[in-house]
Protein backbone atom coordinates (compact mmCIF):
# COMPACT_ATOMS: atom_id res chain seq x y z
CA UNK A 1 0.00 0.00 0.00
CA UNK A 2 1.21 3.32 -1.06
CA UNK A 3 1.68 6.39 1.35
CA UNK A 4 -0.31 9.90 0.38
CA UNK A 5 0.33 13.03 1.79
CA UNK A 6 -2.75 15.39 2.09
CA UNK A 7 -2.08 18.54 1.01
CA UNK A 8 -5.12 20.39 1.50
CA UNK A 9 -3.67 23.31 3.68
CA UNK A 10 -2.05 24.27 0.20
CA UNK A 11 -4.85 24.52 -2.35
CA UNK A 12 -7.60 24.79 0.14
CA UNK A 13 -9.18 20.90 -1.59
CA UNK A 14 -9.05 17.82 0.08
CA UNK A 15 -6.56 16.06 -1.94
CA UNK A 16 -4.15 12.97 -1.62
CA UNK A 17 -0.76 13.21 -4.01
CA UNK A 18 1.23 9.82 -3.77
CA UNK A 19 4.30 10.07 -1.47
CA UNK A 20 7.21 10.40 -3.42
CA UNK A 21 10.43 12.28 -2.78
CA UNK A 22 10.56 14.05 -5.51
CA UNK A 23 6.57 15.04 -5.58
CA UNK A 24 7.20 16.22 -1.52
CA UNK A 25 10.71 17.91 -2.58
CA UNK A 26 8.93 19.74 -5.56
CA UNK A 27 5.67 20.92 -2.78
CA UNK A 28 8.01 22.16 -0.15
CA UNK A 29 10.28 24.20 -3.15
CA UNK A 30 6.64 25.72 -4.06
CA UNK A 31 5.65 26.27 -0.95
CA UNK A 32 8.77 28.21 0.21
CA UNK A 33 9.23 30.31 -3.35
CA UNK A 34 5.65 31.67 -2.73
CA UNK A 35 6.64 32.48 1.02
CA UNK A 36 9.80 34.14 -0.05
CA UNK A 37 8.05 35.94 -3.46
CA UNK A 38 5.18 37.36 -1.15
CA UNK A 39 7.67 38.82 1.41
CA UNK A 40 9.80 40.23 -1.41
CA UNK A 41 6.40 42.13 -2.93
CA UNK A 42 5.68 43.18 0.47
CA UNK A 43 8.86 44.84 0.96
CA UNK A 44 9.51 46.70 -1.77
CA UNK A 45 5.54 47.81 -1.76
CA UNK A 46 6.91 49.69 1.26
CA UNK A 47 10.38 50.87 -0.64
CA UNK A 48 10.54 54.67 -1.69
CA UNK A 49 11.04 53.70 -5.24
CA UNK A 50 8.28 51.80 -5.36
CA UNK A 51 6.03 54.90 -3.42
CA UNK A 52 7.28 58.08 -4.83
CA UNK A 53 9.28 59.76 -8.22
CA UNK A 54 12.61 60.37 -8.29
CA UNK A 55 11.34 63.88 -8.42
CA UNK A 56 9.94 63.37 -5.10
CA UNK A 57 12.92 61.31 -3.82
CA UNK A 58 14.65 64.32 -4.37
CA UNK A 59 12.65 66.81 -2.63
CA UNK A 60 12.78 64.21 0.43
CA UNK A 61 16.59 64.01 0.30
CA UNK A 62 16.73 67.49 0.35
CA UNK A 63 14.37 67.83 3.22
CA UNK A 64 16.61 65.58 4.87
CA UNK A 65 19.40 67.87 5.00
CA UNK A 66 16.97 70.60 6.42
CA UNK A 67 16.30 68.24 9.17
CA UNK A 68 20.35 67.38 9.99
CA UNK A 69 20.51 71.82 10.19
CA UNK A 70 17.68 71.49 12.45
CA UNK A 71 18.94 68.82 14.69
CA UNK A 72 22.05 70.51 15.06
CA UNK A 73 20.65 74.11 16.36
CA UNK A 74 18.56 72.16 18.50
CA UNK A 75 21.70 70.48 19.79
CA UNK A 76 23.14 74.23 20.33
CA UNK A 77 20.52 75.49 22.25
CA UNK A 78 20.78 72.80 24.42
CA UNK A 79 24.24 72.86 25.35
CA UNK A 80 23.09 76.89 26.53
CA UNK A 81 20.11 76.86 27.79
CA UNK A 82 19.44 77.57 31.38
CA UNK A 83 15.67 77.15 31.64
CA UNK A 84 14.99 73.63 32.70
CA UNK A 85 11.48 73.54 31.46
CA UNK A 86 12.87 74.93 27.52
CA UNK A 87 15.81 72.43 28.02
CA UNK A 88 13.04 69.60 28.29
CA UNK A 89 11.28 70.82 25.62
CA UNK A 90 14.34 71.10 23.31
CA UNK A 91 15.50 67.61 24.38
CA UNK A 92 12.17 66.06 23.60
CA UNK A 93 12.22 67.39 19.95
CA UNK A 94 15.92 66.26 19.49
CA UNK A 95 14.95 62.89 20.39
CA UNK A 96 11.35 62.99 18.28
CA UNK A 97 14.06 63.31 15.44
CA UNK A 98 15.73 60.39 15.56
CA UNK A 99 16.11 56.59 15.88
CA UNK A 100 15.98 55.24 19.20
CA UNK A 101 18.98 54.43 20.72
CA UNK A 102 21.22 56.35 18.08
CA UNK A 103 24.94 56.86 18.44
CA UNK A 104 26.49 59.71 17.60
CA UNK A 105 30.24 60.51 17.63
CA UNK A 106 31.51 62.40 21.36
CA UNK A 107 32.88 65.85 19.49
CA UNK A 108 34.05 66.77 22.87
CA UNK A 109 36.67 64.13 23.33
CA UNK A 110 40.08 63.62 21.42
CA UNK A 111 38.99 59.52 19.91
CA UNK A 112 35.65 60.87 19.09
CA UNK A 113 34.28 57.15 19.84
CA UNK A 114 30.38 57.02 19.58
CA UNK A 115 28.77 57.14 21.93
CA UNK A 116 24.42 57.05 22.84
CA UNK A 117 22.94 60.22 22.56
CA UNK A 118 21.71 60.89 25.60
CA UNK A 119 25.18 60.45 27.19
CA UNK A 120 26.11 62.81 24.44
CA UNK A 121 23.36 65.64 25.74
CA UNK A 122 24.31 65.07 29.06
CA UNK A 123 28.02 66.24 28.18
CA UNK A 124 27.30 69.08 26.33
CA UNK A 125 24.88 70.34 28.85
CA UNK A 126 25.42 73.69 29.71
CA UNK A 127 28.80 73.96 27.98
CA UNK A 128 27.59 76.45 25.20
CA UNK A 129 28.76 74.24 22.06
CA UNK A 130 27.82 75.47 18.87
CA UNK A 131 27.10 72.78 15.76
CA UNK A 132 27.24 74.03 12.46
CA UNK A 133 26.79 71.81 9.58
CA UNK A 134 29.85 73.35 6.95
CA UNK A 135 29.39 71.46 3.92
CA UNK A 136 27.10 69.19 2.82
CA UNK A 137 27.45 66.59 0.01
CA UNK A 138 24.72 65.08 -1.97
CA UNK A 139 22.55 62.18 -0.54
CA UNK A 140 24.21 58.93 -1.19
CA UNK A 141 21.79 56.20 -3.46
CA UNK A 142 18.44 55.30 -1.81
CA UNK A 143 17.96 51.98 -0.45
CA UNK A 144 14.82 50.68 0.20
CA UNK A 145 13.99 52.47 2.74
CA UNK A 146 16.92 54.81 3.30
CA UNK A 147 20.17 57.18 2.22
CA UNK A 148 23.24 58.35 3.62
CA UNK A 149 23.79 62.20 4.08
CA UNK A 150 27.48 63.41 4.42
CA UNK A 151 28.65 66.67 5.62
CA UNK A 152 31.47 68.49 7.68
CA UNK A 153 30.48 69.82 10.86
CA UNK A 154 32.02 72.80 12.80
CA UNK A 155 31.61 71.97 16.72
CA UNK A 156 32.97 74.70 18.85
CA UNK A 157 33.24 75.69 22.49
CA UNK A 158 34.79 78.28 24.17
CA UNK A 159 38.14 76.90 24.16
CA UNK A 160 38.25 74.57 20.74
CA UNK A 161 37.20 74.55 17.34
CA UNK A 162 37.50 71.89 15.14
CA UNK A 163 35.78 70.08 11.76
CA UNK A 164 34.78 66.80 11.58
CA UNK A 165 33.97 64.75 8.44
CA UNK A 166 30.74 62.24 9.19
CA UNK A 167 27.73 60.80 7.39
CA UNK A 168 24.27 59.83 8.99
CA UNK A 169 22.01 57.57 7.75
CA UNK A 170 18.00 59.04 6.89
CA UNK A 171 15.47 56.68 7.65
CA UNK A 172 12.28 56.31 5.33
CA UNK A 173 9.37 54.40 5.80
CA UNK A 174 5.53 54.71 5.65
CA UNK A 175 4.11 54.55 9.79
CA UNK A 176 -0.37 53.95 10.23
CA UNK A 177 -1.06 56.76 12.09
CA UNK A 178 -4.81 57.02 13.43
CA UNK A 179 -6.72 60.46 12.50
CA UNK A 180 -9.61 60.17 14.22
CA UNK A 181 -11.19 56.52 13.27
CA UNK A 182 -9.54 56.70 9.58
CA UNK A 183 -6.10 55.23 9.86
CA UNK A 184 -3.16 56.45 7.07
CA UNK A 185 -0.23 55.42 5.59
CA UNK A 186 2.14 58.54 6.60
CA UNK A 187 5.64 58.56 5.33
CA UNK A 188 8.04 59.69 8.58
CA UNK A 189 11.61 60.74 8.42
CA UNK A 190 14.09 59.60 11.39
CA UNK A 191 17.71 60.19 11.66
CA UNK A 192 20.05 57.37 12.85
CA UNK A 193 23.87 56.89 13.54
CA UNK A 194 26.24 59.59 13.13
CA UNK A 195 30.07 57.77 12.11
CA UNK A 196 32.87 59.48 11.02
CA UNK A 197 33.59 59.27 7.53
Amino acid sequence: MKDYINIDFIFGVKSLVPRNDSVLSVLILFIFSGIAFGQDAQMNSKSIQANFSQKSILAYQENSQNKLNEFYEYLSLYSSEKDENLKKQIRNNIFSMTENGIQIPDFLSENSKEIDLSEFLSKIENQLVLFEIKTLGNPGKTKMNQWTNSYVLSVKTKDNSNNFKVKQIIHFEPKEKRFGSKTRTVWEMKLMDVVMD
